[in-house]
């Protein structure tokens, strides 16, 4: 992993935990993204630097408005990237497979595009049927 994308998938896995059992702790984050304990405490201090999360070290972490609102906009870069997938072509499975990894590669200007393309497809799909 690497710069923003770790920092992504960081985010999704705290994100995960919290919403499993109400919490997260680093050492299953650690086991969750395959990386060793020290490199999670590591990100955890840029993350909080950053202010997208919430972190006292021993008593957990929890995702600020900032960091809420980057998942909000990589959930929907992923639901854009999906769709397209699926106007192709490719079956749900692979789509959000695929969906899952292009998310973290494209940056909001394409994002934005990609969206409104997926909406005008959309669209021409529904005028084209009636």
């Amino acid at each position: 992993m690497k710069g923003r994308e770790d920092r992504e998938k960081y985010l999704e896995a705290i994100d995960y935990f919290i919403k499993l059992h109400g919490y997260a702790r680093p050492l299953e984050i650690a086991e969750y993204l395959k990386v060793t304990p020290a490199s999670v405490s590591q990100m955890l201090r840029k993350l909080a630097d950053d202010g997208l999360i919430n972190y006292e070290k021993y008593r957990g972490m929890t995702l600020s408005e900032k960091g809420k609102k980057l998942l909000a906009n990589l959930s929907e870069k992923e639901e854009s990237i999906y769709q397209l997938f699926v106007m192709m072509g490719c079956d749900e499975k692979t789509a959000y497979e695929k969906a899952c990894v292009f998310e973290h590669l494209i940056d909001d200007d394409l994002a934005f595009r990609l969206k409104n393309f997926v909406i005008k497809m959309k669209e021409r799909e529904v005028k084209s049927n009636v």
